[in-house]
């Protein structure tokens, strides 16, 4: 059993471990973790290498659009990624806040 073939939610498996951890460093760990290499998330992705290495090393800003591909593109659910993509982007603007997403409850 693995964590993709199960499909945990990424959230509660890595909030735990890198709450101070910029996006880039994310997706970065997570890359690493699972073999990826740059280029062949950059081709999943659709973007130049060049430009994936500029977001793992916080030169590039991304959108929330941009954050749920790459968690696509990896294999793990969205819910994380954004997390942590706007919280780096409250503390870059000086707003002293904590973000904690939590699923839609079913109606």
């Amino acid at each position: 059993m693995t964590t993709k073939t199960h499909l945990l939610k990424a959230r509660e498996v890595l909030i735990p471990t890198i709450a101070n951890t910029t996006f880039g460093e994310l997706v970065r760990s997570i890359r690493f973790c699972d073999e990826v290499k740059q280029a062949e998330l950059a081709r999943r992705l659709k973007v130049s290498r060049q430009f994936l290495n500029a977001v793992e090393f916080g030169k590039s800003q991304v959108s929330l659009d941009f954050a749920k591909r790459v968690a696509d593109g990896l294999g793990y659910s969205p819910e994380a990624f954004a997390e942590i993509l706007i919280q780096e982007q409250l503390q870059k603007a000086g707003i002293p806040c904590k973000v904690s997403l939590k699923p839609n409850s079913a109606d």
